[in-house]
């Protein structure tokens, strides 16, 4: 089996899932159905090593999440922010921008 990528980049605007999302590292409950923005992380993959991630297992990301607060969520439970939605609050970002 291929283990799956990274599908969201740095900065994209993601829509929480309020449910039908996996069972591995789900939004907290105040979470689901925010909109937010994947924050910077070094995504590796790690083959070989004892971190590498096993098959059919989703990647996460770090999402700051309109409210403030960044989550480490899994890939199943965003999806791409629908168009039209308001830009993140930029003076809630938790990194430099």
């Amino acid at each position: 089996m291929v283990i799956r990528h990274h599908i969201y980049k740095v900065d994209q605007r993601v829509l929480i899932k309020r449910q039908d999302g996996g069972v591995l590292m789900p939004p907290s409950e105040g979470a689901k159905g925010s909109l937010a923005v994947i924050a910077p992380q070094l995504f590796q993959d790690w083959p070989g090593t004892f971190l590498e991630r096993e098959p059919d297992v989703p990647p996460e990301y770090y999402v700051a999440v309109d409210n403030g607060i960044t989550e480490t969520i899994s890939e199943d439970w965003l999806e791409p922010a629908p168009p039209g939605s308001p830009p993140p609050p930029v003076d809630q970002h938790p990194w430099p921008t």
